[in-house]
C-alpha cells in the first residue's frame, strides 16, 4: 500500500475508526516504513505532551488574572451596594431635620425604695425587689426603708415620616470620694432618622412615634438631640423644675 494512501488513513487509525483489516496493511507498512512510521508518531502524541512557548501562555494567564479580579470586585462591589442601601433605607445615616421632629414632655415625681425579696438567686442569695408608686404593693412602706425620690422625665417624639429608627448613647461624669464612685451628672444623646418600614416591624400602627425617659434628673443632666441642620441640647434639670407635677 502506497504511502500517500497510509498517510490518508492514518488519522482515522489514530482515532481507531479503521477496520480490522486496515489495521494489519496499516501496522505492517508502519514497521516498514520509517517516514509514515515518524508522522503516526507524531500525531499520536498527546495533547498535553505538546509543549506551547511561554510568549504564548503569559498573555493569557494575565489576562485570565484580569478576568477573575474584575468578577471578584464586581461581586463585592455589588454587595457593598446593597449593604449601604439597606442601611440606608432601613437603619438610617442621616437624622431628620429639626423642623420634621416634634416632641412633647413630661416630668413627675416618683417614690420608691428597695426591699429584700423572698425570691433568692442560683446561690442562695436574697434578691432585691424594687418598689415604686406605680406597683400595687407599694403600701405599707416597711419601717426602717429608706424612700427615694426619683425625678422623672419623658419624651414622646412624633417624626413627620412614616417611620424613625433611633440611636442613643449616655455619657457620665463620675466622682470618686471616700464611698466610693459616685454618678455625678449624665449626658444624653438621641439620633432619630426617618428610615422605611421593615415587614416584620412591630412597633404598632404608629412607627413615627418614639418614647424615651430617665429616673434620674438632676443638676446638670442634659440631653442633646441630634437633627440633620443642628443639635439641641436641653437642661433636663431646668425643664424638669418646669414642668415636674407633684
Amino acid at each position: 500500500m502506497k504511502c500517500n494512501i497510509i498517510r490518508d488513513l492514518l488519522p482515522l487509525y489514530c482515532d481507531k475508526l479503521t477496520s480490522q483489516d486496515s489495521n494489519e496493511e496499516i501496522e505492517k507498512h508502519l514497521h516498514e516504513c520509517e517516514e509514515c512510521n515518524a508522522v503516526y508518531e507524531s500525531m499520536n502524541k498527546k495533547e498535553d505532551d505538546i509543549k506551547v512557548p511561554d510568549k504564548d501562555v503569559k498573555p493569557l494567564k494575565k489576562a485570565k488574572k484580569r478576568i477573575t479580579l474584575r468578577a471578584f470586585a464586581i461581586f463585592f462591589g455589588t454587595l457593598a451596594v446593597l449593604a449601604a442601601a439597606f442601611v440606608f433605607l432601613f437603619v438610617g445615616v442621616i437624622p431628620i431635620k429639626s423642623d420634621k421632629l416634634h416632641y412633647t414632655v413630661k416630668a413627675y415625681e416618683l417614690k420608691s425604695y428597695c426591699v429584700k425579696s423572698e425570691k433568692t438567686d442560683e446561690d442562695g442569695q436574697y434578691l432585691t425587689e424594687y418598689r415604686s408608686e406605680f406597683n400595687d404593693n407599694f403600701y405599707p412602706i416597711p419601717e426602717g426603708v429608706k424612700v427615694k425620690t426619683e425625678h422623672m422625665i419623658d419624651f414622646e417624639f412624633e417624626g413627620d415620616c412614616s417611620c424613625t429608627n433611633e440611636r442613643t448613647d449616655t455619657k457620665h461624669k463620675y466622682i470618686v470620694n471616700d464611698e466610693g464612685v459616685e454618678d455625678v451628672t449624665s449626658h444624653y444623646h438621641i439620633w432619630i432618622y426617618p428610615v422605611v418600614k421593615l415587614p416584620f416591624d412591630d412597633r404598632g400602627k404608629y412607627p413615627n412615634q418614639y418614647s424615651w425617659g430617665t429616673n434620674d434628673v438632676k443638676e446638670g443632666t442634659t440631653l442633646t438631640i441630634h437633627y440633620r441642620d443642628k443639635t439641641e441640647t436641653i437642661d433636663l434639670w431646668e425643664l424638669y423644675q418646669k414642668t415636674v407635677e407633684k
